[in-house]
């Protein structure tokens, strides 16, 4: 019985630490006021796309456009090529940016050496050291722009950020159209 139990309680600890390790992007919305969205029935995306800075469509724009082309033909918005006579504009912007993350970090001193032969009678035991601890890490953010074509005004964005690792870099595709996904999951 107590062997299941600290198995038990072994398993709960892993699984609040996995989700606790589990990174998920943090959306942010913000909608300019009064606006009706039923009144808008086509959209197209800007010439050329945010994303596009070298002049010609990076593999980024490509599943960008498609993933917004088709949340926003769930949400009953037709897809139209010409920008001049879509009702909404679409606009996407990425970036990157470098961060450090700095930290004290409490170390168990494990036990006295040779030469430390009064450790212990003179501090409480074990002792603690701390440490500073330095982390880089790229930051990524993904912000969609939907523009009122008639007035050229934004009327909604959507902004996405999240710590780009190893894997995001190698699955991008995959990660750009979840992070579409959720940023939709907040439209109006």
């Amino acid at each position: 019985s107590k062997v299941i139990m600290n198995k038990n309680i072994f398993v709960l600890l892993a699984v609040l630490f996995l989700t606790a390790c589990a990174s998920s992007p943090r959306i942010e919305t913000s909608q300019a006021p009064e606006v009706d969205f039923s009144d808008y029935g086509t959209f197209a995306f800007v010439q050329p796309l945010g994303t596009d800075r070298a002049g010609y469509a990076s593999l980024i724009s490509r599943q960008l456009i498609f993933s917004i082309r088709r949340e926003l033909e769930m949400l009953g918005l037709e897809y139209i090529e010409d920008p001049a006579q879509a009702d909404m504009l679409v606009n996407a912007h990425t970036h990157l940016d470098e961060k450090i993350r700095i930290r004290e970090v409490a170390d168990p001193f494990i036990g006295p050496t040779y030469w430390d032969y009064r450790y212990g009678f003179y501090s409480a035991w074990p002792s603690y050291a701390t440490r500073t601890e330095v982390m880089q890490y790229s930051e990524g953010t993904l912000t969609i722009d939907l523009i009122d074509a008639g007035d050229q005004m934004m009327v909604w964005e959507g902004t996405a950020r999240n710590r780009v690792t190893e894997k995001t870099r190698r699955d991008a595709a995959q990660v750009i159209d979840e992070i579409v996904v959720k940023i939709f999951e907040q439209f109006p």
